[in-house]
């Protein structure tokens, strides 16, 4: 047999401590700590911590169904356009009843419009003055018209790339329409700036797996599980796999490997120390678990994840953990690619998110943060007003989107152009219902990034494309 190829230059010690790193792999840590712990630990008063939480709704969620307009004229045209009656998936409309009907849409205090019926929780925050809605929103890459939007819709200096792909416009969302995919999202960005004062824990956190919104030039996010608390692959607090633990610790503190040992080493601690400090805070014990509604005793996906970061915020606003008075959240919902049957499958997601929402906006009240802490949804993209076959819907563009928050942070109020709900209408650039946004991502992230304490020049750096819109500020936060 012929001898294993070496590689020069890579010892077996070497090649042991890369096959023993996935055991730590759980933690979501270890290529994210770099540099991270050794800094003065910087206690954040409830007063003056601000965090935002960004649920991404995967699939592309439909806005039509979920803000619907209530006076006669409006609802008038959603019906039309939406299949001419309120139908089933059996018939293919996807119009959802009127304010009033059995089952119809909820209406909102003040204003002419109302929500999807699986929202009442969102609808009691409204009411309260707790919510501000954002009319069509998108990627853009500077305002532009129908016209403008017909005659250079392949050019990626006025019209994003790829628009209506789920892969791109998820990026885009995330990262701000940029050329060449850039590895960095806009929330990553920002933690750039924010992160001058390092912590030993990062300003972004994840509690929805790696996401590149969070992604910064210089900064790293941590990934935490979704529910429960950090742990290690392999090793179960058993003697044996303590002892496998110690001797792979023990590996790292002596190898020989001048050049590998110290680097992986210095990682592996890090990963740990982390997990020992956030292990706590995960555990459960802080009792903000009976803010948030269950089902047969048990959380949604999204409200696990979302308890998750409750306990987070709680630890860091009140020091009881080292990390920066500014943070930056992702969780997510799936499923919202309704391409058939989507009435039947948009409303247990958005009755989901819903009281999701409400729960932890439930959670930060009991802590004494609901002015300090913003949630708000982003999506790929909407999806078309026009149904398509099988009672589902295709991908489109703007969409609309929800804050929530205190009434000292949020203004509650309906921000942005509501479009005309025709069918090959002023605000479609299609003859099937995508509407061509009139607020874009930039200036959300904007307003979101300024209420966070970010500067004008920090803003620019994070969202490349704002300086092309006239208004950086919505006005939908105090």
């Amino acid at each position: 047999m012929n001898a294993a190829k070496q590689i020069p230059g890579f010892s077996s010690a070497r090649r042991d401590a890369l096959r023993h790193l996935g055991a730590l792999g759980a933690l979501g840590l270890v290529p994210a700590l770099a540099g991270r712990l050794g800094g003065e630990a910087q206690a954040a008063g409830a007063s003056s911590y601000r965090a935002l939480v960004c649920v991404f709704l995967f699939g592309g969620n439909d806005g039509n169904n979920l803000v619907v307009p209530t006076d006669t004229a409006g609802y008038a045209a959603y019906l039309a356009a939406r299949g001419g009656v309120v139908g089933t998936p059996g018939n293919g409309a996807l119009a959802l009843p009127a304010a009033g009907s059995t089952g119809g849409v909820l209406p909102l205090n003040g204003v002419s419009y109302g929500l999807h019926p699986s929202m009442p929780e969102l609808q009691t925050l409204w009411n309260s003055g707790n919510v501000a809605l954002l009319f069509n929103v998108g990627a853009l890459v500077m305002p532009i018209t129908t016209a403008q939007y017909a005659a250079s819709s392949t050019d990626p200096a006025v019209v994003p790339q790829s628009l209506f792909s789920h892969y791109d416009q998820q990026r885009q969302m995330q990262s701000t329409s940029l050329p060449d995919y850039p590895a960095t999202g806009w929330a990553g960005r920002m933690a750039d700036a924010l992160a001058a004062g390092s912590t030993a824990i990062p300003p972004c956190i994840s509690a929805a797996g790696n996401a590149v919104f969070l992604a910064g030039a210089s900064s790293t996010p941590i990934v935490v599980p979704q529910s429960g608390t950090l742990s290690y692959n392999g090793y179960n607090g058993t003697a044996i796999a303590n002892a496998r633990l110690a001797a792979l610790q023990q590996l790292f503190a002596t190898g020989t490997d001048a050049l590998m040992m110290p680097a992986v080493g210095n990682l592996q601690a890090q990963a740990i120390a982390t997990a020992n400090t956030l292990g706590p805070v995960l555990s459960g014990t802080s009792g903000l678990a009976s803010s948030f509604p269950t089902t047969n005793g048990s959380l949604s996906a999204l409200s696990q994840q979302l308890l998750q970061v409750a306990r987070l915020i709680q630890a860091a606003s009140t020091g009881a953990i080292a990390a920066p008075q500014q943070q930056i959240f992702f969780v997510d919902l799936q499923g919202f690619d309704t391409h058939n049957d989507q009435l039947n499958r948009q409303a247990p997601l958005l009755a989901e998110l819903s009281a999701s929402l409400s729960g932890f906006y439930s959670a930060m009240t009991t802590l004494g943060l609901q002015n300090n802490v913003l949630a708000f949804t982003l999506s790929d993209f909407a999806r078309t007003l026009k149904p398509a076959s099988g009672g589902g819907s295709d991908h489109a563009w703007g969409s609309h989107h929800i804050v929530v928050g205190g009434t000292g942070a949020v203004k509650s109020g309906l921000y942005g152009t509501f479009p005309t709900l025709q069918i090959g209408g002023p605000s479609d650039v299609s003859q099937e219902g995508r509407w061509l946004p009139t607020t874009s991502i930039d200036q959300y992230g904007a307003t979101l990034g300024k209420w966070l304490g970010l500067t004008p020049a920090q803003l620019a750096t994070a969202l490349p494309n704002l300086a092309n819109f006239p208004v950086t500020d919505l006005g939908f936060l105090a």
